[in-house]
């Protein structure tokens, strides 16, 4: 069997459908860009700064290594940051790469960039960004997210923290004050961040005037102590991101400048008198890129748990023919339609990018445009980071079965990724209330346009767009698809499909909207899944028309069709319940969609060897890009501290027990 593994790998390579390169470089945004993300890997691949090196396991680090060299990665990139001699797209380069090679570095990096830089840029007025955007990108100052509270999540309209203006000195007195104000959970506030945005309610001459952001300094520069007046701590050990220093900050009456207060929107002069935000709903800006933000580490994470059981699923063999583990249909069809969804989410973020920008206009928002749009952005990012939380955790579970008793290994990465993968079902807002969020807005929209004929002009293709159409959709009492054979050659009839049930499942007349929490969940799910669905069948409809290689362009509009059959197999019972698809149409998505899924078994490898993801990334001796994983895996078990060994304990432990066998 081990000598037949890289040969079983060579030969999964050489039936792929289509020329693996060039899906590789369409997974990359080019083969330019591919060929400076292989360059960046092979610059921090021997960096011991950046990458663990052997005999070392980053895998068998402790909490307090891994946090250490963390902050070693942080500043080594910091300096290379700031070194002027380097290629800026090559820096930017060796960063995503060192990023996808370490999730806790990634998230904390994230937290400072993604979350306080952009709170800032976002928020901050021009003077305040030109003060604080420097250091922050020089890393003079390292800060942190201060939103979520011990007793509070994400409902931010029940936090606790006060920011009260004493027009006196000049200053805010930011306070907790109660146990539960005490912020909680906070990336990078346990022992490294410096400052720190945190949103309080806001009272001025005695009256709450709606939340707003604050900078506030949490430790010295130089000391690294805890600033007067101020609390802050570690949280201590998590199920995983062991090298994020989450934390929690109690603030007893800290005082900042009024200047602190981000003055984008709202502004208040020495006298106390305050100006508002031209909406309450501007203040929440930031939620919608780390909402995004989470995806693509969903997308970084399920991508290597992909790529390590399609790898494993075709090396391992089992069974009375000894064939390969990946040839029973119990094991391609679970990990078919889960590649499909990442490509469905990768393809679909150039689009949602378009469209954020329409409301960032880089840093220069219009609020009347921004608003147009917030309720937009809002219910297509709560939906996809609903849909795709739900969806993942799915996945890396499938990842873990297909990969038997070996997953259960640390030294092969899945339980890494999982512990690492956890959080994202809660971060930025948890997913079923997301979910219903999402549902909600659509609602609205549906209403709307049913009851006023009302739908909002957008600078863009809205994901809610077949609302305009709803009359029509409810019109339709049946599903008129009879060979499901013709939804593969006309991608429309899935989409229409799709919509039907969405407008005819949002109709719930005489129920409590309370009543409808559950249904709402699959609604919103539903909504995201045909939302990726329309978006890549309007890119691969037409391979004739499309500018990427014909054997990229086919393979893509296969796993489109593939993923709108696994869309209506997974919700199909909504179109069901609701006398849209009968019996005999459910039977008939289930077979298109096996059948499907068998055609592309041979695919496996070379979808996921797209992903261009180094072994030293992957982290996992099962999932060798070579195929021969028994050797390689048998070495790293041999590589770990104590591996054979007499335990130091035998003497007083084990000898007692054993010590009088004849």
């Amino acid at each position: 069997m081990s000598l037949d593994a890289p040969k079983d790998m060579a030969q999964e390579r050489k039936a792929a459908s289509f020329n693996i390169q060039a899906l590789t470089y369409a997974w990359f945004g080019g083969r330019e860009q591919y060929e400076k993300s292989q360059i960046a890997y092979d610059f921090i691949k021997n960096d011991p700064e950046i990458v663990v090196q052997a005999p070392r396991n980053i895998l068998e680090f402790s909490r307090e290594e891994m946090r250490e060299f963390t902050m070693g990665q942080i500043n080594r990139l910091a300096r290379f940051s700031n070194d002027e001699t380097q290629d800026r797209e090559f820096v930017s380069e060796v960063c995503k790469s060192a990023f996808i090679y370490s999730e806790s570095l990634a998230l904390r990096i994230g937290v400072h960039e993604a979350l306080f830089r952009n709170v800032i840029q976002m928020l901050g007025n021009k003077e305040q960004q030109e003060h604080w955007i420097p250091h922050i990108n020089a890393y003079r100052v390292i800060g942190c997210f201060s939103m979520t509270e011990l007793g509070h999540s994400s409902a931010l309209r029940d936090l606790e923290t006060t920011a009260t203006y004493d027009i006196a000195t000049d200053e805010f007195i930011i306070n907790s004050p109660t146990i539960t104000s005490t912020k909680w959970w906070i990336g990078m506030a346990g022992e490294t961040a410096t400052h720190t945005v945190t949103i309080a309610q806001t009272i001025i001459d005695g009256k709450n005037v709606g939340l707003n952001w604050f900078i506030v300094q949490v430790r010295d520069t130089l000391t690294g102590q805890v600033m007067p007046n101020i609390q802050a701590g570690d949280i201590g050990s998590k199920v995983g991101h062991q090298g994020v220093d989450n934390g929690w900050i109690q603030y007893n009456k800290a005082r900042i400048p009024r200047t602190n207060m981000l003055a984008k929107w709202v502004s208040i002069n020495r006298q106390g008198e305050f100006e508002p935000a031209p909406n309450p709903a501007v203040m929440y800006a930031t939620l919608i890129p780390e909402r995004f933000s989470l995806v693509q580490i969903t997308l970084v994470l399920v991508t290597q748990a992909l790529t390590i059981a399609t790898r494993y699923g075709v090396l391992r063999r089992q069974g009375n023919k000894n064939q390969q583990i990946m040839d029973y249909q119990s094991h391609y069809v679970k990990l078919l339609p889960a590649i499909a969804f990442m490509y469905m989410v990768k393809n679909s973020f150039e689009t949602l990018d378009k469209q954020f920008a329409v409301l960032t206009a880089d840093g220069e928002m219009d609020h009347v445009v921004y608003l147009n749009h917030m309720g937009d952005m809002h219910a297509i990012s709560a939906s996809l980071k609903g849909l795709s939380g739900g969806y993942s955790t799915e996945i890396l579970e499938i990842c873990r079965r297909c990969c038997g008793g070996h997953a259960y290994s640390s030294y092969n990465g899945l339980g890494s990724l999982i512990g690492d993968w956890g959080v994202i079902t809660t971060g930025g807002g948890d997913n079923v209330v997301l979910l219903q969020q999402s549902t909600r807005y659509l609602l609205y929209r549906l209403s709307q346009k049913l009851e006023m004929d009302e739908y909002p002009e957008l600078k863009y293709q809205s994901s809610c767009h077949y609302l305009n159409f709803a009359q029509e959709l409810l019109a339709k009492e049946t599903w008129a698809v009879q060979e499901m054979s013709n939804c593969v050659k006309d991608l429309s009839l899935i989409e229409g499909a799709l919509h039907a049930i969405l407008v005819k499942r949002s109709l719930k007349e005489g129920s409590r909207h309370e009543d409808l929490l559950l249904e709402s969940v699959r609604v919103a799910e539903l909504h995201c899944a045909a939302f990726l669905f329309s978006d890549n069948a309007r890119k691969f409809s037409s391979v004739s028309e499309s500018k990427l290689d014909i054997g990229v362009t086919t393979i893509m509009r296969k796993m489109t069709a593939l993923w709108g059959f696994h869309v209506l197999r997974t919700y199909g019972d909504q179109g069901y319940v609701e006398g849209f698809l009968s019996p005999k149409q459910m039977k008939g998505i289930e077979k298109e969609y096996l059948e499907i899924c068998k055609s592309m078994r041979k695919d496996v490898i070379g979808l996921t060897d797209a992903f261009g993801l180094p072994d030293f990334v992957l982290k996992a001796p099962i999932a060798k890009y070579d195929g021969d994983i028994y050797q390689t895996y048998f070495e790293t078990t041999l590589q770990a501290p104590g591996s054979v060994r007499v335990p130091p304990y035998h003497a007083e432990l084990i000898k007692p027990l054993t010590k009088h066998f004849k």
